[in-house]
């Protein structure tokens, strides 16, 4: 019996999709709609996990100011994250729905 061993570039199996070769344009106003959907989902995400966090170990062991404070910095976390840790997210939402127009 002979084993043979396929080697792949990828660890996990890659399909196709039919609208993967579809340019984005990232200067549009649905891509830019796109890109503020996955910082709300990217916000989400933080807010999760921000609350495993002690706060008696803050700086400023905790409040209603810390709270304002954090709710905003991790806001602007999520937008910057969106527009520059290529998740991927936008670039689907974007393909989907200019398929749809």
């Amino acid at each position: 019996m002979q084993v043979t061993n396929i080697h792949t570039d990828t660890p996990y199996p890659v399909r196709p999709s039919v609208g993967s070769r579809q340019s984005v344009d990232k200067n549009s106003e649905l891509y830019k709609a796109s890109e503020d959907f996955e910082a709300i989902f990217i916000k989400q995400m933080l807010d999760v996990m921000r609350k495993t966090i002690h706060k008696e170990d803050d700086l400023l062991n905790g409040g209603m100011s810390q709270d304002i404070y954090d709710d905003m910095l991790y806001d602007q976390y999520a937008k910057k994250m969106a527009s520059t840790a290529q998740f991927g997210l936008a670039d689907m939402i974007y393909k989907q729905m200019s398929s749809k127009l």
